[in-house]
């Protein structure tokens, strides 16, 4: 029996314009209350995963995504509602360019972040920063293995590396368990940004954020384990 997931084009988004007051850098699980609460934007879509042995035995489960996002809803030429573009202009769009990146540096303070809840539950959440200006006080410098563990030791939050070779003693340089979920840490020392990744079900600290909800599309993926 072979599984094959359909995706519906089943898609909503629910606007609250309130002033966001929650810390996402750190890793405690938020629920999807305390977003719509803190002004987020709701984008959904559901999976069917059905079997493909043209058996009638209706064997058949459905999977719902609710992404929370800061970025507001903008509609295409088809009607389809998604967020705001903010990755992967093409040349002819350099006016849309222009106008969504100043969208992105003025009223979301180079701030990108990403709930993704599966069946009600937290799967993972993402903090994009870009455009990083190390004076700015309010969004902490994570820019460095040393400064992500000062950061979360002077909050008394728990964190530890994340082991690559046990027998070694070897460590991934940017993944951890921060009070008891994985996380991991993408930044550069040639680049004015940097991001994290916490995973709430699954150990995989590594799906591509920005091409599956901010290209001016929205991939349906369905998230294997």
């Amino acid at each position: 029996m072979k599984n094959l997931a359909i995706l519906l084009n089943m898609f909503l988004f629910i606007s609250c314009h309130k002033e966001d007051t929650i810390n996402h850098f750190l890793t405690k699980p938020i629920t999807q209350k305390e977003l719509e609460l803190n002004g987020f934007y709701k984008y959904s879509y559901e999976i069917i995963i059905d079997d493909k042995d043209k058996v009638d035995d209706t064997i058949r489960s459905v999977i719902k995504y609710d992404m929370y996002s800061n970025v507001k809803p903008e509609t295409n030429e088809n009607g389809d509602i998604y967020p705001t573009k903010l990755w992967k202009f093409y040349s002819e769009e350099s006016i849309k360019n222009r106008k969504n990146i100043d969208y992105l540096k003025n009223e979301l303070d180079n701030k990108i972040i990403t709930y993704l809840f599966r069946n009600d539950s937290l799967f993972y959440k993402d903090v994009s920063i870009e455009f990083f200006d190390k004076t700015e006080k309010k969004v902490p410098n994570l820019t460095s293995r040393k400064k992500i563990i000062n950061y979360y030791k002077k909050n008394k939050i728990p964190i530890e590396p994340k082991i690559k070779n046990a027998n070694e003693g070897e460590k991934y340089a940017t993944q951890f368990i921060i009070d008891g979920y994985f996380t991991r840490f993408f930044y550069s020392n040639k680049e004015d940004n940097f991001e994290m990744f916490t995973n709430y079900l699954t150990t995989s600290t590594a799906y591509p954020i920005k091409e599956d909800w901010y290209s001016g599309h929205i991939y349906k993926v369905y998230y294997f384990d």
